[in-house]
């Protein structure tokens, strides 16, 4: 019997998109604990931005695949490029929140930059196998890898 699976849930695009919802609750709750309710909300705004993206990468995928038009194509490229700029924002905010702590408390901006650092760069991965130019994605992989440099 084949297993049948849901590619909203199981592919690269939607994987992206729930690492940087995983950094910015890490930010969120990193940011709740120093009472930067400011950065809270900034880090919690950026993974609601993110939230809808996992299904619109996947019925785009799907759309290329069925249909393999060029309209649908660039989307593929489109919605990494927003994923990447979304993690380069939440890595950002997570510096932020690391920056304002002392010892453990920080753990968790911490590791929230470090995966959407990698969330960034993942994202610019796939713009690149769905045929578009990696380059676009640099400034904001450049921008993470420098926010998770700094924690």
């Amino acid at each position: 019997m084949e297993e049948q699976w849901d590619s909203s849930e199981l592919a690269a695009g939607p994987a992206v998109v729930r690492t940087i919802q995983l950094a910015a609750q890490l930010t969120t709750l990193t940011a709740r604990v120093i009472g930067r309710a400011d950065l809270a909300q900034r880090a919690r705004n950026l993974g609601q931005q993110a939230a809808p993206l996992a299904a619109e990468d996947a019925a785009v995928y799907q759309e290329f695949l069925s249909t393999r038009s060029e309209a649908a194509r660039q989307r593929t490229i489109e919605l990494p490029l927003r994923m990447a700029e979304l993690a380069a924002e939440v890595a950002e905010a997570a510096a932020e929140a690391a920056a304002a702590t002392e010892g453990a408390v920080g753990g968790d901006a911490r590791v929230g930059a470090l995966l959407a650092d990698a969330a960034a760069r993942a994202a610019a991965l796939l713009v690149r196998a769905n045929g578009g130019d990696e380059s676009a994605a640099a400034p904001a992989t450049g921008r993470a890898a420098r926010a998770a440099a700094r924690v």
